[in-house]
């Protein structure tokens, strides 16, 4: 049960961080310097290291579904 709960915190902790961050950041630039929020990620050596972090939260969001449904699968 402590898995399924370990679980589903790193769930909502990558996803809301992460769709936080990407707010925070499509914010701060100036209006209409982004065409798309996909150019938030930065290409090989150009770019910011804020679409790593974004990254970063949803691999932990996605960790976090793997380890709840593994924690599921073991309950049963």
């Amino acid at each position: 049960m402590k898995k399924l709960i370990f679980g589903c915190v790193l769930m909502l902790f990558g996803g809301i961080c992460g769709t936080g961050w990407l707010i925070a950041f499509s914010n701060l630039v100036e209006p209409a310097a982004w065409s798309t929020l996909l150019n938030v990620f930065p290409i090989v050596g150009f770019g910011r290291a804020d679409g790593y972090i974004v990254l970063l939260f949803y691999a932990i969001a996605v960790l976090g579904a793997v380890l709840a449904i593994q924690a599921l699968k073991e309950d049963k």
